[in-house]
């Protein structure tokens, strides 16, 4: 090993000091209760749910993914981070305020709480139902994160893919183990501080390396990179799909649980209404940051095999180790923010929202809940560290099929739940099975090359919540 590997890899092994100590207060803080480990005592502020939601909803994918969908189609990648800062705007303003107020009052622990006390579901099938879905594609998505730590490892050139993954998961691991709740709440607002630093600041220097805009933009003219139409033919079908799919990504934000479920914890209203602004802004700046960054890259770093190295690659040729390891910490950061959001979501819907409402007895309150949720942890991020090291290839499009799914199913029924009094629980199990059945149809059939499926799949399952709870028996007063 020489001395510029091992310089990046001391400070990345500082920044995971402080995660795991920020772990080990999380349990000392919070983790000798079943409500403590898994809401904080719903005692978020403003700052710490705006960020931590902010963060845990872009992942790998917004460092690398994004960074590379910026190299490879070039200015057209701007629709994406337009629709997911739209994304951002709608969710405060039509959820992150409303959620808080409408889980005011209740014993509520998650979303499957939440929808079962509103919709009045005495069956407990909208939590079974929730709880799979969740379960699944929350699993498919921290498959994704294990990926990029391993693309991360592997492009700085500081140890194989493999090695990669391993190291990632473990640790990510840990110090949702030991925290719970809290810690990754308290991580997550440290890990959405640095990526925004990083995507504001790299862009600036990246454009000043390149010697300028003009320069940059002679590049992207000689590859045909410069216009918002892929295929810079003009509004051509082809392109107009393309556009219409990456705003259609913002579809998501409003419903995505392991984001949302913030707005239940966080401290009161006057909190909540200070998130939505703060999440508004830091959304911007990383997504518009970091597709910058990859159109800039295609003159620093031309001719990458696999555009999603943009960010490794940048920084592993134009900056000092330490720097490096600093980088290093933020793609990680990215990737842990949401993974371990993910992880205990799942978790928590497992337990809480499945085992129990299947064995008809509710779940008790002390630390045998938060050994139970701690062991379903393990088990899956063992089971998504064994799918990544199979080495699904392209994280992109890996977190874009798990995005669609979740956002067709919770999106409609959080938004009606909240501005639409007539929705019933059949209404939106009627959302939960159409929208990712439409997703998983859409992707099958190809139908996704021409238009992303989460568009066709929010569709479906509005649609479909609607029609049903019409048909359905109107929720008591008071609901």
């Amino acid at each position: 090993m020489d001395a510029s590997t091992l310089m990046t890899l001391v400070t990345f092994g500082i920044y995971l000091v402080l995660l795991l100590g920020i772990g080990w207060w999380g349990d000392r803080r919070y983790g000798k209760t079943y409500e403590g480990f898994v809401t904080a005592d719903k005692s978020l502020g403003g700052w710490v749910a705006a960020i931590s939601s902010a963060a845990s909803s872009e992942s790998a994918w917004v460092m690398l993914g994004l960074s590379g969908l910026g190299y490879s189609k070039g200015v057209a990648a701007y629709w994406a981070a337009l629709g997911c800062t739209l994304g951002f705007v709608a969710t405060s303003l039509f959820v992150v305020v409303q959620l808080r107020r409408s889980s005011t009052g209740v014993q509520i622990l998650t979303l499957g709480d939440y929808l079962e006390h509103l919709l009045g579901d005495r069956r407990h099938l909208i939590k079974i139902v929730s709880s799979l879905l969740i379960g699944f594609f929350m699993l498919v998505y921290v498959v994704a994160q294990f990926v990029g730590t391993g693309k991360q490892m592997a492009g700085m050139h500081l140890m194989g893919y493999h090695l990669g993954v391993i190291a990632g998961a473990v640790i990510i691991g840990i110090y949702v183990l030991i925290g719970g709740y809290a810690a990754v709440c308290w991580t997550d607002l440290v890990q959405g501080l640095l990526m925004a630093a990083v995507m504001v600041v790299f862009p600036v220097i990246a454009v000043a390396k390149a010697g300028g805009l003009g320069a940059v933009e002679e590049t992207l003219a000689a590859a045909k990179l410069d216009t918002i139409w892929v295929g810079a033919e003009g509004p051509t079908w082809a392109a107009l799909g393309f556009a219409l799919g990456q705003l259609g990504i913002g579809l998501g934000y409003p419903g995505m649980p392991h984001s949302i479920i913030r707005f239940v914890t966080v401290r009161d209203e006057k909190a909540a209404r200070n998130a939505a602004i703060i999440g508004v802004g830091w959304g911007a700046l990383v997504l518009f940051g970091a597709v910058t960054l990859g159109l800039v890259g295609r003159t620093l770093v031309p001719g990458l095999a696999d555009p999603e190295h943009i960010l490794p690659a940048f920084t592993a040729r134009f900056f000092h180790p330490v720097v490096g390891g600093l980088i290093l910490a933020a793609v990680s950061a990215a990737i842990m923010s949401t993974a371990d959001s993910q992880l205990m979501m799942a978790a928590t819907a497992v337990i809480h929202d499945l085992f129990y409402p299947l064995l008809k007895r509710e779940p008790p309150k002390g630390r045998i809940m938060v050994v139970q949720i701690r062991v379903i942890i393990g088990v899956l991020a063992l089971t998504a560290m064994g799918l990544a090291l199979v080495e699904p290839k392209v994280i992109y499009t890996f977190v874009l099929f798990a995005w669609g799914a979740l956002g067709a199913a919770f999106t409609p029924v959080i938004l009606l739940s909240l501005h639409w009094r007539r929705l019933s629980w059949q209404g939106a199990l009627a959302a939960f099975i159409l929208g990712p059945l439409t997703i998983i149809v859409w992707k099958v059939s190809g139908l996704s090359t021409h238009l992303y499926e989460l568009f066709p799949g929010a569709i479906v399952a509005t649609v479909g919540a609607v029609v049903v709870s019409r048909l359905a028996p109107a929720r008591a007063p008071g609901s």
